[in-house]
């Protein structure tokens, strides 16, 4: 015969993952935070294509297991902040990055051609180069 308490203590899916070690992860932090749960499907022999590892909790729990793991996850950028960059740093006519190499005279690393040119061309301005999008220009005043 059932009881009352049998519906407070139903199991239910919390999330999917298709990726196991995501799982696992989520899993630890829920046993970390001493909320029931279990994994199902986690030893998929040919990954995703059998479907995806289920993480079940009872419902009670469910509010706070989704608190546990979403305030674990930390916002993402896919690219960094570029650092301030002063003023006085060149920047490429092309792309207007800063990551550029001014110059005069030829350095000792220089191939054969750079050297060549920088020596017999004489240019009154530095030469420079975009290591962003490859331009080479001459600096103007």
């Amino acid at each position: 015969m059932p009881s009352d308490s049998a519906g407070a203590s139903a199991v239910v899916l919390l999330d999917s993952f298709t990726d196991s070690f995501a799982a696992h992860l989520a899993k630890t932090q829920l046993d970390a935070a001493r909320i029931p749960c279990f994994l199902s499907n986690e030893n998929r022999p040919y990954g995703a294509v059998l479907g995806a590892v289920r993480l079940f909790v009872r419902t009670q729990d469910v509010a706070a297991a989704q608190e546990v793991l979403h305030a674990q996850q930390a916002p993402m950028y896919a690219v960094a902040p570029e650092p301030a960059v002063p003023a006085s740093t060149p920047r490429c006519p092309r792309c207007h990055h800063p990551d550029v190499v001014c110059r005069h005279q030829p350095q000792p690393t220089d191939n054969l051609f750079v050297k060549l040119r920088l020596w017999l061309l004489a240019p009154e301005k530095p030469q420079c180069h975009c290591f962003h999008c490859g331009l080479d220009f001459e600096m103007s005043e």
